[in-house]
C-alpha cells in the first residue's frame, strides 16, 4: 500500500481526482516544462478561466497542485502560476529526480564539496528555462519532489522559496556536504543566467529547507 504524504487526506485526493477535467488539468501541469497559469490550461483544455479556477481550488485543497504569485502581475487578481506536487499518487517526481541526483553524485564521487557543487551545477543548467527565478525555482523543486512554497520576504530585495519534505532529507543529514551541495549547485546552475543568486538554507526545520533569492 503507498503512504499518502504527511498532510493529505487520501478521500480528498480520490475525490478531487475522481472529475475527468481535473484529471486533465494534473496531466497538462505534470507534462509543462514550467509553471502554468489559469489562462495557459484554459487554452489548453478548452474550459473556461473560472471552471479552470474551480478545479484547482479543489486540486490545492487535496494537496495535488501549489501555486506561486507571478511578480509584475500588474492590478487586480494577483496572477498565480501552478506545479504539480509531489502528494498526486499518480504522479512520482522524486523517482526521476533520485535518478538524476545519482547521476551528479557518481560525478561527484572522491571530489568533496566543491565538485558536488560543480555536478549540482552542470544539472542545473539542463534544468534552466525562461522565466522570472522565483518560477524556476518553484517549477524544479516541485519537480525534484519537494513540496515549494512561496514566502513573502520582509527585505523587498530578497524572496525565499520555502521547501518542505525533502525527498533526500536522510541522505542530506548524514552526508550534508554532498547532497545539500550538490542542491546549491542546482540553484547555481539553473539561475546563471537569470541575474539573480540563491542561497540555500537547509534544514531551517526539522523537515523544511530554503532557497533565498536575491537579484544581483
Amino acid at each position: 500500500m503507498t503512504e499518502m504524504p504527511r498532510g493529505v487526506d487520501a478521500q480528498r485526493v480520490h475525490h478531487a481526482l475522481a472529475v475527468p477535467s481535473r484529471r486533465r488539468l494534473m496531466t497538462l501541469l505534470r507534462e509543462a516544462d514550467g509553471l502554468l497559469g489559469v489562462d495557459d490550461m484554459a487554452a489548453a483544455t478548452g474550459l473556461s478561466v473560472a471552471t479552470v479556477r474551480h478545479h484547482l481550488a479543489a486540486l490545492a485543497e487535496a494537496g495535488l497542485v501549489t501555486a506561486t504569485t507571478s511578480a509584475g502581475g500588474g492590478r487586480g487578481r494577483p496572477r498565480l502560476r501552478y506545479a504539480p506536487t509531489r502528494a498526486d499518487p499518480a504522479e512520482r517526481p522524486a523517482e526521476a529526480a533520485f535518478r538524476e541526483l545519482a547521476a551528479a553524485l557518481a560525478e561527484a564521487v572522491g571530489g568533496g564539496p566543491g565538485a558536488s557543487r560543480e555536478a549540482g551545477r552542470g544539472w542545473g543548467r539542463q534544468l534552466a528555462g525562461e522565466g522570472p527565478a522565483v518560477e524556476q525555482v518553484f517549477a524544479v523543486a516541485a519537480r525534484m519532489g519537494f513540496a515549494p512554497r512561496d514566502e513573502p520576504d520582509p527585505d523587498p530585495g530578497t524572496r525565499r522559496v520555502l521547501l518542505h519534505d525533502c525527498p533526500y532529507r536522510e541522505l542530506a543529514r548524514a552526508r550534508p556536504e554532498v547532497v545539500c551541495a550538490v542542491h546549491q549547485g542546482v540553484l547555481d546552475g539553473l539561475l546563471e543566467s537569470s541575474g539573480t543568486t540563491a542561497r540555500l538554507l537547509p534544514f531551517v526545520g526539522p523537515d523544511l529547507c530554503a532557497a533565498e533569492l536575491r537579484a544581483d
